[in-house]
């Protein structure tokens, strides 16, 4: 896994220590990432977090092995739309939103439920912004894992072996199921 793609749509407190602990953890993968806000990128790229950073969601995604959509739950749609136009058949979109209802159903709309698979890492904090991220945050957190009727096992199991790897303790629940509880 260590000389994969990732790419990331947000790098707030959630993306960002994705993002690092992918960086710590995998240190030969590469990370591309994209933020609203000009000194997160120069922050990430400045600290090594990230590889390339770029101003808008455009074609450097499409190496993307992986691709996170951390922005706010209510830019997903926005994000998506944009995504749908660059993402690779290769690419395993996920997300980190809390709820996950919304964006399954974006998500069908959009035809990419053969490409994507939820993720919700339990944990944060009571700062925000990538600036408060930590390679970390999410040792020992659970990551609720929601797959399409779509999914595949081995889709499945990437994300598994992901959430794995930055430590975190991977749960797979149907997205109802998860939204319920």
């Amino acid at each position: 896994m260590s000389t994969l793609t990732f790419g990331f749509i947000g790098l707030g407190l959630i993306g960002g220590s994705i993002a690092r602990a992918i960086r710590q953890n995998l240190p030969q993968s590469q990370i591309i990432a994209y933020d609203i806000n000009a000194d997160t990128l120069r922050e990430a790229s400045q600290c090594g977090v990230a590889n390339t950073v770029t101003t808008k969601i455009d074609a450097s995604f499409s190496t993307c092995d992986y691709l996170f959509l951390c922005a706010p739950v209510q830019k997903n749609d926005e994000n998506l739309s944009a995504v749908k136009e660059i993402l690779s058949p290769k690419t395993l979109l996920t997300d980190v939103g809390s709820v996950k209802s919304e964006i399954h159903k974006e998500i069908k709309k959009a035809g990419l439920e053969g490409q994507f698979i939820g993720g919700h890492p339990m944990a944060g904090s009571d700062r925000v912004g990538f600036i408060n991220s930590k390679a970390v945050l999410l040792e020992n957190a659970y990551y609720i894992i929601t797959p399409t009727k779509k999914s595949t096992p081995e889709q499945i199991d990437r994300i598994r072996q992901v959430a794995l790897g930055i430590g975190a303790l991977p749960i797979v629940l149907d997205y109802h199921e998860h939204d319920f509880s």
